[in-house]
């Protein structure tokens, strides 16, 4: 996973997966967004184990 933007309010992390990209927005609150071009790979992503160490990674560095 890639951070590719941030700033004050949300930082913008890119991750590769199969069929494509999943962009992770963590928003200051600790809010957690995922989205993607396709629908279906965003599913597909989120029954992965990826999908839950990104998430826990993510809050425990907060």
């Amino acid at each position: 996973m890639t951070l590719i933007a941030e700033n004050q309010e949300v930082k913008i992390y890119r991750h590769k997966t199969v069929g494509g990209w999943i962009n992770v927005y963590q928003f200051r609150n600790g809010e957690l967004v995922f989205g993607s071009k396709k629908v279906s790979v965003l599913n597909r992503f989120e029954k992965t184990q990826v999908y839950k160490r990104i998430c826990m990674a993510i809050n425990y560095n907060n």
